[in-house]
């Protein structure tokens, strides 16, 4: 990458590595989808369980903000997760513009299914990594976020 006057290295450097592991993650993950799922369900789909896991019912937009996603994109998504019977979509009564998505016990289910999966990323991430080093670069990750936040 050529840079322009007044970048500094490092930022870029850093900036750079960041895409590089995310996209690798993303890789890493797809290939799994495929090796052991048979891509019964992709890559974004398990995203969004993986956000509905932790929260277990949330408006469609904080769905797209999690994932990275324009909320209109995430539609058909959705649309598949609940043909599949994953998740149910309902108005939200705030906001009749705004849908709430929940998670069904099927797609509860899910994560027994796809944790032994989603460690062995873990496992390879880490690698062989100390756990100081893993909060050092958590702690660095976070204050870079920190900066951005406006």
């Amino acid at each position: 990458m050529t840079r322009k006057s007044g970048e500094e290295p490092a930022v870029v450097d850093l900036v750079d590595a960041i895409i590089s592991v995310r996209q690798a993650i993303k890789q890493l993950a797809q290939q799994k989808l495929r090796e052991l799922y048979d891509r019964e369900i992709t890559y974004e789909a398990l995203q969004v369980l993986i956000v509905l896991w932790k929260k277990h019912q949330i408006n469609q937009q904080e769905v797209a903000n999690a994932i990275q996603k324009h909320k209109a994109s995430l539609t058909p998504l959705l649309d598949s997760l609940v043909e599949m019977g994953l998740v149910t979509r309902s108005e939200d009564p705030g906001d009749r513009r705004n849908k709430i998505i929940t998670l069904t016990k099927k797609g509860k289910e899910y994560k027994k299914k796809f944790t032994p999966m989603i460690n062995d990323i873990y496992r390879v991430v880490r690698g062989n990594i100390p756990d100081d080093h893993l909060k050092e670069a958590t702690s660095l990750l976070l204050s870079i976020k920190e900066n951005m936040i406006l």
